[in-house]
């Protein structure tokens, strides 16, 4: 069987292309590669050298806490941006603590939208930094609140209470008083005993208390109990002692993670504890009113 045979020019025209291929092919895959780190760069990794000045519009992430700087042990988280931070039941949220979505924070510099010192803050800064702050009470969420004070023993209550119809539905929503006469039965917010009346056609509800002589707790949050401890009752007057079991204190002063109890139209936020007297403060809502603030803030973009 004959041989194939290999034509010189043949051959001499191979090794004359293979060359210039595989010049051509490295310089296009220098390219490609040089084309595709710029898009990953630019797309994912680049940041920009530009601080953030008055009136530029700067993104950030952010998470506000309570009493320390977030990741201490005494720090309660207030507000955030992360989900993952909102939706992480082992990390401490402050009581009024609520977060239907997360997203990033949008400002312009200087406009005022936001409380002035965390607005500043962003200033000189640049994206992919970040960094914490400390905002003082008197800069922060300044309002006017009136403390009181609660003695931990001897304290009395009247064992009768008028509430609008529309308070007491708004405190026991699934008490079906409406139409109804006489008294209805329901377990109150102290935990004991009570009974409900409609009164003025409807427009009121007359309410009596009637615990026994005992210990009720009020307040469960899994490390702190609040508890009240009825001592005598009268046809005018209820007696009962407090018991805070476990408070967290932030301080040397006295000063504790805020307790929120919702016991009476208005909420009340116990926020010291010294000797024989425990102080909170009342209202819907005042539990950030006249507090230090820690942020941590990360930039995300800074546009000129």
């Amino acid at each position: 069987m004959a041989c194939p045979v290999k034509m010189t020019g043949e051959r001499n025209a191979k090794k004359g292309t293979d060359p210039i291929f595989a010049i051509c092919f490295g310089i296009f895959v220098i390219a490609a590669v040089i084309a595709l780190g710029a898009y990953i760069n630019n797309e994912f990794i680049s940041t920009s050298d530009e601080k953030a000045s008055t009136g530029d519009t700067v993104t950030v992430d952010y998470t506000g806490t309570y009493y320390d700087e977030y990741g201490n042990e005494k720090a309660v988280v207030f507000d955030t941006s992360y989900s993952g931070i909102g939706n992480d039941d082992n990390i401490a949220k402050s009581n009024d603590f609520k977060k239907d979505s997360y997203n990033s924070l949008t400002f312009t510099v200087g406009k005022g939208t936001l409380l002035e010192d965390f607005e500043k803050s962003v200033i000189g800064h640049k994206e992919g930094d970040k960094y914490k702050i400390v905002i003082d009470a008197a800069h922060a969420y300044v309002g006017t609140v009136t403390e009181k004070e609660l003695n931990k023993t001897g304290n009395s209550m009247n064992t009768y209470e008028l509430l609008t119809y529309n308070a007491f539905h708004e405190l026991y929503p699934d008490v079906d008083i409406k139409g109804k006469t006489g008294m209805i039965e329901f377990e109150s917010k102290y935990k004991w005993k009570a009974y409900a009346t409609l009164t003025d056609n409807g427009k009121t509800v007359a309410v009596n208390y009637m615990p026994e002589v005992k210990e009720y707790t009020v307040y469960d949050n899994g490390k702190t109990t609040v508890k009240y401890k009825v001592t005598d009752v009268t046809s005018d007057d209820i007696s009962f002692d407090v018991d805070i079991v476990n408070p967290v204190f932030v301080n040397s002063d006295g000063d504790i993670q805020m307790i929120k109890l919702d016991l009476g139209e208005d909420p009340i936020y116990i926020c010291n504890i010294s000797d024989n007297v425990i102080t909170y403060k009342e209202g819907d809502g005042v539990e950030r009113v006249n507090e230090t603030l820690y942020f941590e803030i990360q930039i995300i973009s800074v546009k000129k």
